[in-house]
């Protein structure tokens, strides 16, 4: 039985999507079977990190039940092996099954992970991380499974969103300083140019379809046929030609940058240093550029071998949309007033729910909290019918 239809049985809905990769792991090379997950693992972790916390008994309990079935265990044995062997950018493709309500399926995904863990922990002292820092970034697969008991209690579980975000600290791409994340992200989809003199640095579309807003087209509310342009970008001996980024969008005007006067600072494919804020941080502009700073001297010392040519940030916190709402003086306003800002897709509009209001929050607009000026804010802007764009944004490393 090939891996397709294993995948195809356990309810990996889209299994012809499982990574090619995978498949020579099926059957399990004899020389790799050491490498693989177990109970005797999983209380190796349990006793190094406080892996699993409360849920080590039954994370271990699911593990003895989903080795009874056979196809699970070798769909489960290759995924191990793939995530070991590949970079972040290809492990994320693993497909995991629906969860149907049982404890096997809630960890399915956890079990992946955690023949690479006692690697990932080596990985992030090499990089220059101290013993105590990577054990609290081994204990953010614990609050994983706590954070979806939260939303349905006696349900602890390793969700498809955080599978891939663990992804990142199992391949060691990412890092906590001064209150905010960062990520070594690769392969960037950006043209940012700085002049030679002045320092100017503007974002130039890449190919791509541009609404009459100079938003990218197919955003909520950006889908009007007329007044849309295709934009596309070209670089020649001397100049660089395409559509910029005024004012945090787009404009219909071809613009030649002559090499002369402009270099290029990353372009797609380069790597760059993605910013995610949690809940909570300091985004004040003193405590952000000293985040900054401390994290330059970590990327320098731990990630030089990705060569980041700039930080990026996509998020609602970077949104035009927010200036009617705040005040001048606003923190959040300044924050982004930080970024060389530009837009990006976003298709939901829906980003700032997870920060500004209950994580848990289902119902219709109207029964929103209004606990701030800020929440108040934007309940009336939803009602309306309006949405809060996510911008990206970039600075220099």
């Amino acid at each position: 039985m090939i891996l397709n239809e294993i995948a195809k049985e356990i309810g990996v809905l889209k299994y012809d999507l499982v990574p090619e990769g995978m498949h020579k792991y099926y059957p399990v090379p004899r020389e790799r079977k050491a490498h693989l997950c177990s109970a005797e693992l999983i209380d190796h972790l349990q006793e190094r990190f406080d892996f699993f916390g409360e849920y080590h008994q039954a994370v271990r309990d699911a593990w003895l039940e989903l080795e009874k079935n056979e196809r699970m265990k070798a769909y489960v044995d290759a995924a191990c092996l793939y995530m070991m062997d590949n970079e972040y950018e290809m492990v994320t493709k693993i497909k995991i099954p629906e969860f149907d309500g049982t404890p096997v399926k809630d960890f399915f995904a956890l079990y992946i992970h955690l023949p690479s863990i006692d690697g990932a922990y080596e990985k992030y002292l090499q990089r220059g991380f101290d013993a105590e820092t990577v054990k609290l970034y081994m204990k953010n697969y614990y609050n994983c499974l706590a954070n979806a008991e939260k939303g349905v209690p006696g349900r602890p579980a390793l969700t498809r969103t955080f599978f891939s975000w663990q992804c990142l600290y199992t391949k060691a791409r990412l890092f906590r300083h001064g209150g905010f994340n960062f990520e070594v992200h690769r392969h960037g989809d950006a043209n940012i140019l700085k002049n030679k003199v002045t320092g100017e640095v503007v974002p130039v579309a890449i190919p791509q379809k541009i609404s009459a807003n100079g938003m990218v087209f197919g955003s909520v509310g950006e889908t009007d046929e007329e007044g849309a342009f295709e934009a596309t970008f070209e670089e020649t001996e001397d100049a660089y030609v395409g559509y910029p980024a005024k004012g945090c969008r787009y404009v219909n005007e071809k613009t030649v940058f002559p090499k002369s006067e402009w270099v290029m600072l990353m372009k797609p494919g380069d790597n760059f240093i993605a910013v995610h804020i949690p809940r909570g941080s300091d985004i004040s502009v003193e405590a952000f550029r000293a985040a900054r700073e401390g994290a330059k001297k970590i990327i320098k010392q731990g990630f030089s071998e990705y060569d980041p040519k700039m930080f990026h940030c996509y998020s609602w916190l970077l949104s035009k949309d927010l200036e009617p709402m705040l005040k001048p003086d606003s923190k959040i306003l300044a924050f982004g007033n930080t970024w060389i800002r530009y837009p990006q897709k976003d298709a939901s509009g829906k980003s700032v729910f997870s920060f500004v209001f209950p994580a848990t929050f289902n119902g219709p607009y109207e029964d929103l909290p209004e606990d701030t000026s800020l929440m108040r804010a934007l309940k009336k802007h939803y009602i309306e019918g309006k949405v809060v764009l996510s911008y990206a944004g970039v600075i220099e490393l």
